[in-house]
């Protein structure tokens, strides 16, 4: 029946391609990533749950939006801070809007159809200032940050697979050491919905993100004398750019935001990407003889118990799982699975360093890019506005020090 089923959805895809889509289909790529995920989806409706199950969608989803919109979080930084374009920071601050419409609300309410639902919080501290910094180095030179290496891999990039292998081994260390450096100072978590309702925080959050946003309007302005859209018009139809790519910014923002409420619904949690970096790091330490359930933080409550289970069990290693594979379907559709292979010495370390900052950060900063920043801040938490300046202040310098590992 997967046999068949099979047969006749490249049979379809070969039809569709022939008559609306004009990008050739790496349709051997498209067959491999659609068994793939068909088969996940079987094997964990019957062998766990829904949620599991819709977990999986869910990062497929991620996948395929993140890489047909091409909605990096790295790049769309360094294009402001070298070129001052600021469209890619403004689908960022319209996505993490639109999610502070939907999340907010629920959290208020502390559960969904009678499932305890949790923020991203975290605490507003040394940690949170020193983590955020290294990770925004870390992701200029790495060339992708928590969701971008993701999708990037699973499009086929070897070098970000240098990166996701070190990012990996970063956030192992980083678990090792986050316990002394919660003993430095810090005012704790702080939530501005402590102090204000529903409406007031969604108010006051939003006005922060337009002020950034008229920042970056002001910057290209003045350069360009325009301002680039986050929407552009397409000649194509949509079907085609919807299978094949190149979304506007506006659909990827539209996408990611309403996953992340998606996420929020099904695990419990918002959206997040480095927790399970660290966690894939534990199991494959303790396969090599490393006894990581000693140190303090695998014996906390929720690292032991992910720890000790599948990670098949971590609605976070799922959702990435899923958004690796969606990443890949995404690609083979544009027919852009990459094929390169050499890399230049200096850009692999430059991925070496890259990654083990940005998984070391990730974790001392409780979170990524979208952990932290982009569910943290839709969380209500004033630590997404920390790691979001700190970051970019990281970003700014690890931009500088491209050029010495012959990065463009």
């Amino acid at each position: 029946m997967l046999v068949f089923s099979m047969f006749a959805i490249i049979n379809l895809m070969s039809e569709i391609q022939k008559n609306l889509l004009k990008p050739k289909i790496d349709l051997p790529g498209f067959f491999i990533g659609v068994s793939v995920l068909i088969v996940s989806l079987l094997f964990l409706i019957t062998n766990y749950s829904i949620k599991h199950f819709l977990l999986l969608i869910i990062g497929f989803g991620l996948g395929f939006s993140l890489y047909h919109a091409a909605f990096g979080f790295t790049g769309a930084w360094r294009k402001f801070i070298i070129e001052k374009k600021g469209a890619g920071i403004r689908s960022q601050l319209f996505a993490i809007s639109l999610a502070i419409l939907f999340i907010i609300p629920f959290l208020n309410n502390k559960s969904i159809f009678g499932s305890d639902i949790v923020g991203a919080f975290g605490p507003i501290g040394i940690s949170i200032v020193v983590g955020s910094f290294l990770f925004g180095l870390g992701m200029q030179l790495g060339g992708g940050c928590g969701s971008g290496t993701l999708f990037t891999v699973g499009g086929g990039n070897t070098r970000m697979l240098i990166t996701l292998i070190f990012f990996i081994l970063g956030s192992l260390i980083g678990t090792l050491h986050l316990p002394w450096w919660l003993t430095l100072p810090s005012f704790g978590v702080i939530t501005l919905s402590t102090y204000m309702n529903v409406i007031q925080t969604i108010i006051i959050q939003w006005i922060m993100l337009g002020f950034i946003a008229l920042i970056t309007i002001y910057y290209e302005k003045k350069r360009y004398n325009k301002i680039h859209r986050i929407y552009d018009n397409h000649y194509r139809s949509i079907i085609n750019v919807f299978l094949c790519g190149n979304w506007p910014l506006f659909w990827g923002g539209i996408a990611l935001a309403l996953l992340n409420v998606a996420t929020l619904f099904v695990a419990g949690h918002p959206w997040s990407v480095t927790f399970a970096f660290g966690l894939w790091g534990a199991k494959i330490a303790t396969l090599l003889g490393v006894n990581v359930s000693l140190w303090e933080y695998w014996t906390w409550t929720y690292p032991t118990y992910a720890l000790n289970q599948s990670i098949l069990n971590d609605s976070v290693s799922l959702t990435n799982i899923g958004l690796i594979i969606g990443a890949f379907i995404a690609a083979s559709l544009a027919g852009k699975i990459s094929g390169k292979i050499y890399i230049s010495p200096r850009s692999i370390l430059a991925a070496i360093l890259g990654g083990i900052l940005m998984g070391y950060g990730a974790r001392l900063a409780f979170g990524c890019n979208i952990g932290a920043m982009f569910s943290g801040i839709a969380s209500g938490s004033l630590h997404g506005w920390l790691w979001f300046g700190f970051a970019f202040l990281g970003s700014y310098f690890g931009i500088k020090l491209r050029p010495s590992f012959g990065l463009n």
